[in-house]
C-alpha cells in the first residue's frame, strides 16, 4: 500500500476513533512505529492538527473540529465509478486493477455511510440489503463501540448474514476498532464461536452496550490476530474449490483470500484456490466478476447457483 493510502487510513481513523496509540496504527498498516512517526509529521507539516498525549494511556488524536468531507458525487456518479472497476482489469490491460478497486472501495465507504440514498449500493451499481448498515448510522456505531471499549462492555449486535440473507443477535466483546481496506471493523471474542473474530460494520445494523464486563486476555496481540487470520473471506465449514484461467493466475496468487487457503498450479498455466467457507455469497459475487476466466469445480451447489444466475442473466440479454 502506497505512503498516501497510508495517510489517509490514518486520518480517517483517527477522525472517527479518537484517540489511538501509535502500536494499533502500525499494527494496522503493518508498518513499524517509526514509520507511523514519520507520517504524523508528514500530516503536521500539511496543516492537519494531529496532537500527541504523552503517558500511559496517551496516543494520537485530532482536533475534533478538523473534517475530512469528500466533495459530493450523486448516485450515477458513485454508480458509474464503481461500474469503472468492473471494466479496468489486468485482463483489459490495466495494470493497477488491485489499487484502483481499493480506492473505489474507500470511496463507496465513506458515501454508503454517509447518504441514506446510497446505502444499498453494491459494487455492480446495483442496489442490495446484505451491505446494509440499516438503523444507525457509521459516527453512531464507531461512537457506541469506542464507549463500549474505554469502559469493558460486552456488546450485543444485530449482524447481517450474506449467506443467509438473515439478521442475527451476535455476543461480542470488543478488543479493538480498525479501518482496514476501506472499511471498518470491530475486531473481538465472539461468545459462539469462541475465538476472536472480525465484524463488517456496515453488516451491523443495530447495536447496544450492555451490562457485562469483559477484559482483553494479556495473550491476545491484534499484530498476530492480523497476521494469522487477516483475508478477504474467512470460514472454516464448506470446502470450495475454484479454478481460474491462466490470464488471472498471477493476480490470484498475488492477494491473500483465505487465511488457511491452499493454491495448486496446474500444467496449463491454471490455478486451483482451495479454502474453507461459513457462507459463500461474497465468494459467489467474487467469482461472477471474473467471467468465464474463473470456474466453481465444487461444492455442486454453489456451482449450481451460479449457473443459475449465469442464465438469469443469459435470458435478460
Amino acid at each position: 500500500m502506497s505512503k498516501i493510502s497510508h495517510l489517509i487510513e490514518m486520518i480517517i481513523t483517527l477522525q472517527y476513533k479518537g484517540l489511538t496509540t501509535a502500536t494499533e496504527l502500525a499494527e494496522t498498516l503493518e508498518v513499524d512505529k517509526k514509520t507511523i512517526y514519520r507520517y504524523i509529521n508528514s500530516l503536521n507539516k500539511a496543516n492537519i492538527p494531529v496532537h500527541t498525549k504523552k503517558g500511559r494511556y496517551g496516543g494520537f488524536y485530532i482536533d475534533q473540529e478538523f473534517y475530512m468531507k469528500p466533495s459530493k458525487l450523486n448516485k450515477e456518479e458513485l454508480q458509474s465509478l464503481l461500474m469503472s472497476t468492473q471494466i479496468l482489469t489486468k485482463e483489459n490491460g490495466f495494470m493497477y486493477e488491485k489499487d484502483l478497486q481499493t480506492a473505489v472501495t474507500k470511496i463507496k465507504s465513506l458515501y454508503v455511510n454517509s447518504d441514506d440514498e446510497l446505502k444499498y449500493l453494491n459494487e455492480n451499481g446495483n442496489f442490495k440489503i446484505n451491505e446494509a448498515g440499516g438503523l444507525q448510522n457509521l459516527q453512531d456505531k464507531i461512537s457506541q463501540i469506542n464507549y463500549a471499549m474505554s469502559r469493558g462492555r460486552t456488546l450485543s449486535i444485530n449482524y447481517f448474514s450474506a449467506n443467509k440473507n438473515n439478521l442475527t443477535i451476535k455476543k461480542v466483546d470488543p478488543y479493538n476498532l480498525i479501518f482496514r481496506e476501506g472499511a471498518w471493523y470491530i475486531i473481538g471474542y465472539y461468545y459462539n464461536s469462541d475465538r476472536v473474530e472480525s465484524f463488517k460494520i456496515s453488516r451491523i445494523q443495530s447495536l447496544k452496550i450492555t451490562d457485562e464486563i469483559y477484559m482483553i486476555p494479556h495473550t491476545f496481540s491484534l499484530k498476530t490476530y492480523l497476521e494469522e487470520n487477516w483475508a478477504v473471506f474467512k470460514g472454516d465449514k464448506n470446502k470450495v474449490i475454484i479454478k481460474f484461467d491462466k490470464k488471472v493466475s498471477d493476480f490470484i496468487e498475488s492477494g491473500k483470500w483465505h487465511p488457511d487457503e491452499q493454491l495448486q498450479k496446474l500444467d496449463d498455466g491454471s490455478l486451483l484456490l482451495i479454502m474453507y467457507l461459513d457462507e459463500w455469497q461474497e465468494v459467489k459475487n467474487w467469482i461472477l466478476g471474473f467471467g468465464k476466466n474463473a470456474e466453481i469445480i465444487e461444492p455442486v451447489k454453489l456451482r449450481e447457483e451460479i449457473k443459475k444466475e449465469i442464465e438469469d442473466m443469459y435470458k435478460k440479454y
